[in-house]
């Protein structure tokens, strides 16, 4: 029910322009070599978020047209970039370990921050040169360093030695979480139909919402059928490893997260001082009316632009029609069932954005562009800044999963299951002491309150918000 797919990336939403002897040079450069002895540019000046990218404010707010407008400001032609090098990976898209659709979106575009990010170990770094085309000379759309002695590299480092012994995958715990959510759902949905119970289907939404925070876990791996159940829902794991892994995860609180943007008008996080009264503190009025009926917008949203050719439907995305079709079988009545599965749904979109919204990364003291931007713009500790967690979560594999928790290590690390979060702490705060950064959890009281206080600010923070380091 929610239509979204894969279009002809380079030819129908593209709007290509013409690569220059510029934009792609292939003389020989000053470099410098990673650890593995991978030449890497030197030469190339520091990159910087564009101040107006592409169709971020397209009406028609679409993870599509957004990586598309991304592909337009990269303007690399038909290859890949990772730091100042193009690559071209057609050859290697059937046999990318973490499935296909990873290379096939991202095709044209810089992917410097998903390439490093997306992998802990050696192994992609060492098969690069394999697919080297040429050096590019010049900057990327984005300030984010990857240092080999900054934060997030030498944390990378320290890790890789525990993922090696425990595993990168979902432990049984977790599998058990994910299946036992979905069965709880399915139960309900069922009992609920048979005996037009409300108040049934409304408990179905909220469990229906878990399994779908929970199968975030899962679309951030490799493909695998646990990702599906995130479909369930009145949104589609697709759209979202766009929107949430290749634009949220990469570029948190800034111009190029889509969750951003995607939020505007109703929620306008970044600390514009056009803001207007209404933006900032009408929320405390209208989110009670828009929370049920916001996943309702986005299907009105994907048939305009499946009328208009830009999308279309994939497989996966029937789910919710399958769930109503046999909650209408089941019901007194084939209006019975209808209601009960607007209800359903109304319930589970409350909750899912309820939570999405202020478990993480809004609140005065997190960074949002426009803010004080830090004077190393290591990627790691940039997504530190724009990333909280909440001290009654950390711990508990159950809430952590079903309520984004550990969400710092998880935006460090977004490929490594929720259950294996916990075994990195000891190396993550290692690392922190390494830089003298002051980690810190907040409440979830503190967080729900910020959001609002986020809201009503208009004034950006001429001091860096987010973690200093601290005074010797």
């Amino acid at each position: 029910f929610i239509f979204s797919s894969v279009e002809d990336y380079p030819s129908t939403l593209v709007r290509r322009e013409k690569m220059t002897d510029e934009t792609v040079d292939s003389t020989q450069s000053r470099e410098i070599r990673n650890s593995q002895g991978h030449a890497l540019n030197n030469d190339v000046p520091p990159g910087k978020f564009k101040e107006h990218p592409t169709d971020r404010n397209h009406p028609l707010k679409c993870p599509l047209i957004w990586l598309n407008g991304k592909r337009i400001d990269d303007n690399i032609g038909p290859y890949w970039r990772i730091h100042n090098k193009l690559y071209d990976l057609t050859d290697f898209i059937n046999r990318h370990p973490g499935g296909r659709t990873w290379l096939e979106c991202t095709k044209g575009t810089d992917i410097t921050e998903a390439f490093e990010s997306a992998h802990i170990s050696l192994a992609a770094e060492k098969i690069l040169p394999k697919y080297f085309v040429k050096d590019i000379h010049t900057p990327r759309n984005s300030p984010y360093t990857f240092h080999e002695d900054g934060f997030y590299r030498t944390l990378k480092r320290k890790v890789r030695p525990i993922l090696e012994k425990t595993g990168r995958g979902p432990s049984l715990g977790m599998i058990i979480i994910q299946d036992g959510l979905l069965l709880a759902f399915l139960s309900l949905l069922i009992t609920g139909s048979l005996s037009d119970s409300y108040a049934r289907v409304i408990l179905a939404g909220f469990f229906l919402s878990m399994t779908c925070m929970c199968a975030h876990n899962f679309f951030h791996q490799r493909d695998n059928f646990r990702m599906y159940y995130f479909d369930l829902t009145l949104m589609s794991s697709f759209d979202w490893r766009i929107s949430h892994s290749l634009s949220h995860h990469l570029f948190t609180n800034t111009r190029y997260d889509f969750e951003i943007s995607m939020l505007e008008p109703y929620w306008e996080f970044l600390p514009d001082p056009k803001k207007t009264l209404t933006k900032r503190y009408g929320s405390y009025f209208y989110e009670l009316l828009l929370l049920p009926h916001i996943f309702y917008l986005e299907i009105i949203k994907k048939i305009i632009l499946i009328w208009k050719k830009k999308i279309f439907i994939r497989p996966e995305n029937i789910l919710p029609l399958v769930e109503l079709v046999v909650m209408c079988l089941l019901a007194p009545s084939i209006g019975d069932g209808i209601r009960l599965w607007f209800v359903m749904h109304s319930a589970s979109s409350t909750w899912f954005l309820f939570i999405g919204i202020f478990v993480a990364h809004h609140h005065p003291e997190i960074y949002h562009e426009g803010d004080k931007f830090r004077t190393n713009p290591d990627w790691g500790l940039c997504q530190m800044d724009a990333v909280r967690d909440r001290n009654e979560i950390t711990g508990n594999l159950f809430l952590v999963s079903t309520t984004f928790g550990d969400h710092t290590l998880h935006h460090l690390l977004p490929t490594v299951d929720h259950s294996k979060l916990d075994a990195l702490y000891p190396a993550f705060f290692e690392t922190c002491e390494e830089f003298n950064i002051p980690f810190e959890f907040l409440s979830s009281w503190d967080l729900l309150k910020g959001k609002y206080r986020q809201l009503a600010n208009n004034t950006p923070n001429t001091s860096q918000p987010g973690y200093k380091a601290k005074a010797h």
